[in-house]
């Protein structure tokens, strides 16, 4: 059986904060792939011209998305999302 989690994340940005929420994945991304457990972490800007953004994550297993959520770079990102996004949309799913 395979451990794999995989969570695609949805956002929908202020307009007026758009840039720095986009810059603060980016950095948050950078540092996630360099975790252990970490199989991939990709974010996709909407080209469509809304302020979405959407972050598609593979962990190997439960456990290591759960240290990866009490890391530095984790918790500065959510940070930068108070109050500078208007939603916020998480899906998980195991991979079988």
């Amino acid at each position: 059986m395979n451990n794999e989690v995989m969570i695609v994340v949805d956002i929908l940005c202020e307009t007026q904060h758009y840039n720095t929420v986009l810059n603060a994945i980016y950095k948050c991304a950078s540092e996630s792939v360099l975790e252990d457990g970490c199989e991939r972490y990709d974010v996709y800007p909407d080209t469509n011209g809304s302020q979405k953004i959407t972050l598609v994550e593979m962990w190997r297993d439960i456990d290591s998305l759960g240290q990866h959520k009490g890391l530095p770079h984790y918790l500065q990102l959510q940070a930068s999302l108070e109050d500078r996004v208007l939603s916020v949309d998480i899906q998980t799913a195991r991979v079988f």
